[in-house]
């Protein structure tokens, strides 16, 4: 009896273990905050510290392993040197304290750190050395919610080469700090020499960069990122893309440039692009080729610009249609469905692309024909609106039974009145190119030289004419010496104010040319 006893103890004790895991009993030696909780299971501890009204990190024993240590929501001010020395942790969250400093040794000596989350914080500066100890194994950073202005992220992602994630949301960044990434490009000197290792970054998948003030992206800036997968950079103030900025992305497939301000669509140049985000914008019209070089493009979003309301005929020559799963323009100016005319004629010729571009909420729409014969391939069609001889809104059953005895067929039309290659692939390169920053910059160097020129001709012209004529005029004085006195001075008074005014008015019209070659 005795034995049955103790065995049903041991059943009892082993069941409750199965059923409520989370054990104290390796924790009970620490001596913790009153609020932090330390949680153990198996091969796995946490220490839960958040909303525990800490103002420091505890200290905690050395060569102690950790699964994760949450001191989130606390009023932490700083984290101090060697806190974390000699601990095997693998997520630490310092999220939503009041971070002011983070001294450069404050994570030397971590063990096996993979994932560290300092977002909103108050943060103004945080030192690359600071990451060189968890460089070897950091996986996942987050900096968000912080007000840094400047950030080196280049020598950070160097000192983190096992990084894939990370964030950088909302932290008042221009581009000074974007350019630091140029840091990763390796100079053709090491090239050759192979003397420096330090440069690129294979493994980081997503950067988010999104709700700061960056302006241009440009210079082949993410050049050393060579595995990038997502680029957020939504939310900034963006006005001027590189046609080629994504050359060397092997692996892109996302690009989020939603919420900027840029007024032209960028022809972008990827083998693995699948999708593309620039909604809501300032763009008023889609150019020649914009999509030609996307070869693996899925989805591109150009909703909410609401200034839309024209594209190339050209706009959609070359567009992967055998990958393009949607081409969203809602909420934009469009007019006509005609100006997809070279895409949905295509589109046609490929039977299970049905509900493949949306184009609703387009107050502007007018109903007619083409809308009805391409409705297959218009996104939520029954609930399409449109406009008849101008005037009011109609969902598009309205003006259904109207339109149905429309007897053109669109395409055919459309071949007839246009050229057969008007769609011309070394014009499609060509444009790419002439989108680059470089060449840009030496189209707007050009313009500055010959703006110079004219402006150097113009001056030295005038002054010309102006010695010319003062010269004339004291010549013409010099002649007049063998006059009477008062005829003579009365002679040189009447020049020397002729000569004031032909200044003046020399002058004059020189500050003109001047602010005309200005403007």
């Amino acid at each position: 009896m005795f034995i049955l006893f103790l065995l049903s103890i041991l059943h009892l004790t082993i069941s409750q273990d199965i059923l409520n895991p989370h054990i104290f009993s390796d924790c009970k030696h620490l001596i913790l905050p009153a609020r932090c909780q330390c949680y153990h299971s198996g091969h796995e501890s946490q220490l839960r510290c958040l909303k525990s009204e800490l103002h420091s990190l505890p200290k905690l024993p050395n060569n102690m392993r950790w699964n994760a240590l949450d001191f989130s929501y606390n009023y932490i001010t700083s984290v101090d040197n060697y806190v974390f020395a000699d601990i095997y942790v693998e997520t630490i969250s310092l999220k939503s304290n009041y971070l002011r400093r983070i001294e450069i040794t404050a994570f030397d000596h971590i063990k096996n750190l993979k994932e560290l989350f300092i977002n909103n914080n108050q943060l103004k500066e945080l030192f690359p050395q600071t990451l060189t100890s968890p460089g070897s194994s950091l996986e996942i950073f987050d900096v968000s919610y912080n007000p840094f202005q400047y950030l080196d992220i280049g020598e950070i992602l160097l000192n983190l080469p096992m990084l894939k994630q990370f964030h950088v949301v909302s932290c008042h960044l221009n581009n000074t700090s974007i350019y630091t990434l140029t840091k990763l490009i390796p100079s053709p000197a090491d090239l050759h020499n192979q003397t420096s290792t330090r440069h690129g970054q294979l493994s980081l998948e997503i950067l988010d960069l999104s709700y700061n003030n960056l302006t241009t992206i440009c210079h082949n800036l993410f050049d050393g990122l060579y595995n990038l997968i997502e680029l957020r950079l939504n939310h900034n103030s963006i006005r001027l893309i590189d046609n080629n900025f994504l050359h060397t992305f092997s692996q892109i497939k996302i690009i989020n440039l939603a919420h900027n301000l840029l007024e032209q669509v960028p022809r972008l140049s990827s083998r693995s692009l699948e999708i593309l985000n620039f909604s809501t914008n300032h763009i008023h019209y889609i150019g020649d080729y914009f999509a030609s070089q996307l070869r693996s493009i899925r989805v591109i979003d150009l909703d909410h610009n609401h200034h839309l309301n024209n594209t190339s005929i050209r706009a959609f020559c070359f567009l992967n249609i055998l990958t393009l799963e949607k081409l969203t323009f809602r909420s934009t100016n469009l007019i006509s469905l005609d100006t997809f005319g070279e895409l949905l004629c295509r589109l046609i010729n490929v039977t299970h692309k049905v509900n493949t571009i949306d184009i609703n909420n387009n107050v502007n729409l007018k109903c007619d024909c083409t809308l009805i014969q391409f409705q297959n391939y218009l996104n939520n069609f029954k609930d399409l609106t449109c406009t008849q001889h101008g005037q009011d809104r109609y969902y598009i059953s309205n003006p259904l039974n109207q339109l149905s005895n429309c007897q053109y067929d669109f395409c055919l039309r459309r071949q007839q009145q246009t050229e057969a290659d008007y769609c011309n692939y070394y014009d499609a390169e060509r444009v790419v190119y002439e989108g680059t920053c470089k060449a840009k910059l030496i189209a707007s160097e050009e313009r500055k030289k010959l703006k110079l020129k004219s402006m150097s001709t113009t001056t030295i012209t005038m002054t010309t004419l102006i010695d010319l004529k003062f010269f004339e005029n004291i010549t013409e004085s010099r002649n007049l010496t063998k006059l009477g006195n008062s005829t003579k001075i009365q002679i040189e008074k009447k020049q020397i104010s002729n000569l004031i005014s032909i200044n003046r008015k020399s002058f004059i019209l020189l500050i003109i040319c001047f602010l005309f070659l200005l403007l």
